[in-house]
């Protein structure tokens, strides 16, 4: 109960970030049309935070898609299968999803973050307090989705195990 609360708070976060930062970009990207076309002064912060938040929502999204089970999945063998079947694949696939986010997404996009972070790669477009946005900070979706992922993979894992045992018992 516990952690479908918890699922659930996840849920709800991911849906109004994922909101907002589509509106700020909708927002950047008619105010770039704005100043490129009738001003004819294009604005540099717009195109950059429009191309960042493009970055965050497809991988912050992936993550919450793959949360509220809604990723691609190929049916072909789970409609041949029993029920008991069902739940072992759904124990590999899930397993080999944790796999590759753990590696690719957590382990490869933290040593992203600090690489770039300790080279100190700005971004030339953003500045905020009057310091350049660091780049470092921009690839933090990576491994925060990553951690998503593996998350809900390893709750998905879990509950296909608890079912497997329920009707072993049965």
């Amino acid at each position: 109960m516990i952690i479908k609360m918890f699922n659930d708070y996840i849920h709800k976060v991911l849906r109004y970030l994922l909101t907002f930062f589509m509106v700020i970009m909708i927002a950047a990207v008619v105010w770039q049309v704005f100043t490129r076309f009738v001003i004819r002064d294009p604005s540099n912060f717009t195109d950059e935070l429009s191309r960042y938040l493009l970055m965050w929502i497809g991988i912050l999204g992936g993550a919450y898609t793959f949360s509220v089970k809604r990723h691609l999945s190929l049916e072909l063998l789970a409609a041949r299968m029993g029920e008991r079947g069902k739940l072992v694949q759904q124990i590999f696939i899930n397993l080999i999803i944790f796999a590759f986010s753990s590696i690719a997404l957590i382990y490869g996009g933290y040593y992203l973050v600090t690489n770039t972070l300790h080279h100190g790669q700005i971004s030339p477009g953003i500045v905020i307090g009057g310091h350049h946005l660091l780049i470092g900070y921009v690839y933090l979706v990576v491994p925060v989705s990553g951690v998503i992922i593996c998350y809900f993979g390893l709750v998905d894992i879990i509950q296909a195990i608890g079912c497997l045992i329920k009707r072993k018992s049965q």
